[in-house]
């Protein structure tokens, strides 16, 4: 899931804007930002301290950096065996190796859910419900959503989770949550917008209509 591999399949694909989200990290979205002729949206995957993964999705990737350098402190130092469990690379935009995160990156905050998405719109980001219908998602870590958090988006993966997100009041995404390169443009989501624009995109999601974002069940 190198710069030019994911840039490529994105364009393959006809993915006019799409999202790097990694796992408690965004050290890498500079060098897909200088890779990608696609549009890129700054993003970042975090988890609370109940174990629920939420999306954030930022206007620019300094905006998410700030976000990460208070998230970052909440996260606990866990080193762990790389050959075991895989490196954690930082590579530049022409995917040449420059370092790696010593520290294990699949871990849970200290942050309780409600903190964290509070966190996330402090720096100016969107806070989304991610996969909702498996593991790590909301309702499968506290079978209920949440009420009052400002939270207007939810990510799906099934119809099922389609038409739970739809009867709890959220407007749904459906991103390709892509872990291998084959897994990119998988799913995708529709915006009606006057054309493919990061700053148009993230005004359509701070306040989503139903008529305007179209999963693949629309």
């Amino acid at each position: 899931m190198v710069p030019t591999v994911v840039c490529s399949k994105a364009k393959e694909g006809n993915v006019q804007i799409f999202s790097i989200t990694d796992h408690n990290s965004c050290d890498n979205l500079e060098s897909f930002e200088k890779a990608c002729e696609s549009v890129l949206v700054p993003g970042i995957e975090v988890t609370s301290l109940e174990e629920v993964h939420v999306l954030g999705y930022f206007p620019t990737v300094e905006s998410v950096k700030s976000f990460y350098g208070v998230f970052k402190k909440h996260l606990p130092k866990v080193r762990f065996d790389s050959e075991a469990l895989g490196y954690q690379l930082l590579v530049n935009e022409r995917d040449e190796f420059v370092a790696f995160e010593e520290d294990y990156l699949l871990v849970a905050s200290n942050l309780g859910l409600s903190e964290l998405i509070d966190l996330i719109m402090k720096f100016g980001g969107i806070a989304v419900y991610a996969h909702i219908d498996r593991q790590f998602g909301v309702l499968y870590q506290l079978g209920i959503f949440p009420q009052n958090d400002g939270v207007k988006l939810a990510e799906v993966r099934t119809k099922e989770g389609w038409k739970t997100a739809l009867k709890a009041g959220y407007v749904p995404l459906t991103n390709s949550d892509a872990h291998r390169p084959d897994e990119i443009g998988c799913r995708f989501t529709r915006f009606d917008l006057n054309g493919a624009s990061r700053r148009e995109l993230l005004e359509l999601l701070a306040n989503p209509t139903r008529d305007r974002v179209l999963t693949i069940w629309d």
